[in-house]
């Protein structure tokens, strides 16, 4: 299966690894990058910074060819992802850590405003969101396979420190 991530960032793609694609994009751009991910894509994620009206755009945009999913996050986290997109409007928020699921794991790569990891089970995820946080990330997303239960491995890794979003 063929993942394609888009995010609200710095446009261009970070990781292609052949299975995930994550590319960040223009909001305005949006629909238009959604469209054209989902002609080779088995399915396109959407970041959970994505909003609800956006994401159905894209979701009515691309028809039910291609699966469309949205990052979202426990309710545990609601508290936690208010104050980051607080402190990220006034400039302050750490980066955030995007996480997919991979063959092989990878290091942490930064990127304008995010470091990304391809993770290849528990043990590495576990690793790279411990090293991430060190370097002062503010929020977790996880991609590519990651769901819930990955999502709770990483919120126990961090004491419930950070919000953690997953695709369920």
């Amino acid at each position: 299966m063929t993942t394609h991530v888009l995010f609200e960032g710095e446009p261009g793609v970070i990781v292609d690894d052949g299975d995930v694609i994550i590319e960040g994009v223009e909001l305005a751009d949006l629909v238009k990058r959604a469209a054209n991910a989902a002609r080779d894509a088995d399915r396109v994620e959407l970041c959970g910074g994505v909003g609800v009206d956006d994401a159905a755009r894209v979701i009515e945009v691309i028809g039910g060819g291609v699966e469309v999913r949205v990052n979202r996050y426990g309710f545990e986290s609601l508290e936690q992802v208010a104050a980051y997109k607080a402190s990220f409007e006034a400039g302050e928020a750490g980066g955030a850590l995007f996480l997919y699921g991979s063959t092989v794991s990878t290091p942490l790569a930064r990127h304008e405003g995010v470091v990304v990891a391809g993770v290849a089970d528990r043990e590495a995820l576990i690793e790279r969101v411990r090293e991430a946080r060190e370097h002062g990330v503010g929020i977790v997303e996880l991609y590519g396979g990651l769901g819930a239960s990955a999502a709770a491995d990483v919120r126990d890794a961090v004491d419930g420190a950070l919000p953690v979003g997953f695709i369920d």
